[in-house]
C-alpha cells in the first residue's frame, strides 16, 4: 500500500490545502471471472488496475501521467471524471467529493470537468452535425437559444482553428486532426476548469499530432485550465507538464517536477523508460526494457517491477512498497533509492 512517510499505518496521506485535485487511495478493481462454473474451478480472477494511487494538482498545473500500456493510466482518468465507478479511495475536485456526488453536484462536476478521448473517429457522434455535437453542452448547461448556441459554436470552432461553416458537416467529413479539434471545442464548451486528456494524438499522423499538443498547450495557458495529460511519450509528457507522474502495474511508482524526473529519475523503471526514449538528433543505442509488462491479475505482494528490475533484492517482493517522498515534491515507491 502506497503511504506518505511517517504516517501512522491506516491513517490517509495528510491532504494538501491548496490542491485543486486531491486523489487519495484511488484504487480500481475488475472481476474478470466469468461465470459460476470458471469461479468454482479456478477461483475469482481480479485485475488491479489501479492500485492506491494519491496524489495532488494545483490550479492551472498539467499533470503528465505517463508509463506502459496496461499501467492503469486511462482507469484513472475515468474514476477521476467517475465515468466508470471505483473501487475505493477518494477524489476531490475544487472541493467537491467526486466518487460521492449526487446527480445535482454531478452536474456541476460534468460542467468542470471535461474528457479528451484518445480516438476521435469514435468519440463523435456520425449522426450528428457538428453544431449540435458543440452546441449540446450550451444547451445542458447554459440554456442557450438557436442564435446564441450558433453563434458560440462558431467561436469555438473558430478558437480551434477551423471555419464557421463547419457548423454544417458531419464528422466523417473531416480529416482525424480536424475531429479532434472539434473534439476540444466540444469539451471547451461548457467552460471546464479541468481537461483529462486521454493520449489526445497518438491515433493522428505524425505530422498532426503537433500542432493538436501545441493547441492543447496553448487553450490551457490562455484559459488556466488544470489538465491531466495521459501519454506514453515521454517527449510529449516533457512538451506539455509541469508534473510527471509515473506509473506500473496499476501503481505510481514515481511522482516529481517534469525536468526533475527525466533529467534525475529515481525509480529504476523510470530510469528504463528514458533510456528507451529517443532523443532526436543524436545518434544513440537505445536501451529498451527487457522482460514482458506486468499483469496485474491476482498479484502477488511487493513492487510490480521487480520481475524485470536490474537491482531488485529479495525484500522487494516480501511486501507491498511504500510511496514516500524522497525530497521536496519528489516521490517513489522503492527501497532501494
Amino acid at each position: 500500500m502506497q503511504t506518505d512517510a511517517g504516517a501512522a499505518p491506516g491513517t490517509p496521506p495528510a491532504l494538501d490545502g491548496g490542491a485543486f485535485l486531491r486523489v487519495r487511495g484511488l484504487t480500481k478493481y475488475f472481476d474478470i471471472t466469468g461465470g459460476l462454473v470458471p469461479r468454482l474451478l479456478y477461483g475469482r480472477k481480479i485485475v488491479h488496475a489501479v492500485e492506491d494511487v494519491s496524489f495532488d494538482l494545483a490550479e492551472g498545473e498539467t499533470l503528465g501521467l505517463v508509463g506502459e500500456s496496461g499501467s492503469g493510466k486511462s482507469t484513472i482518468a475515468r474514476v477521476i471524471a467517475r465515468l466508470i465507478p471505483a473501487t475505493a479511495g477518494e477524489v476531490t475536485i475544487d472541493g467537491h467529493d467526486v466518487l460521492r456526488a449526487g446527480p445535482d453536484e454531478m452536474k456541476v462536476i460534468r460542467k468542470n470537468v471535461q474528457f479528451v478521448f484518445q480516438d476521435p473517429f469514435s468519440s463523435l457522434n456520425p449522426r450528428m452535425r457538428i453544431e449540435r455535437l458543440i452546441g449540446r453542452s450550451l444547451t445542458i448547461h447554459f440554456k442557450m437559444n438557436p442564435a446564441a448556441r450558433r453563434e458560440r459554436v462558431i467561436e469555438l470552432l473558430e478558437q480551434v482553428g477551423l471555419r464557421a461553416d463547419h457548423i454544417y458537416r458531419y464528422p466523417h467529413e473531416f480529416s482525424g486532426g480536424q475531429r479532434q479539434r472539434i473534439a476540444i471545442a466540444r469539451a471547451l464548451a461548457s467552460e471546464p476548469t479541468m481537461i483529462l486528456a486521454d493520449e489526445p494524438a497518438s491515433s493522428l499522423d505524425v505530422s498532426i499530432q503537433a500542432q493538436v499538443l501545441q493547441l492543447l498547450d496553448e487553450i490551457r495557458q490562455r484559459l488556466g485550465l488544470t489538465m491531466i495529460f495521459i501519454t506514453h511519450d515521454l517527449n510529449v509528457a516533457e512538451f506539455v507538464s509541469d508534473k510527471v507522474a509515473v506509473m506500473y502495474g496499476g501503481r505510481l511508482m514515481e511522482l516529481g517536477p517534469t525536468e526533475e524526473v527525466l533529467q534525475r529519475p529515481l525509480h529504476p523503471y523510470s530510469q528504463s523508460l528514458i533510456e528507451a526514449r529517443p532523443h532526436f538528433g543524436k545518434r544513440e543505442r537505445l536501451r529498451p526494457l527487457e522482460g514482458e509488462p506486468a499483469i496485474p491479475i491476482n498479484p502477488p505482494v511487493g513492487c510490480p517491477f521487480a520481475h524485470r528490475c536490474p537491482i531488485r533484492i529479495d525484500d522487494c517482493t516480501k511486501a507491498d512498497v511504500p510511496f514516500v517522498e524522497k525530497s521536496p515534491g519528489r516521490k517513489v515507491a522503492c527501497i532501494r533509492v
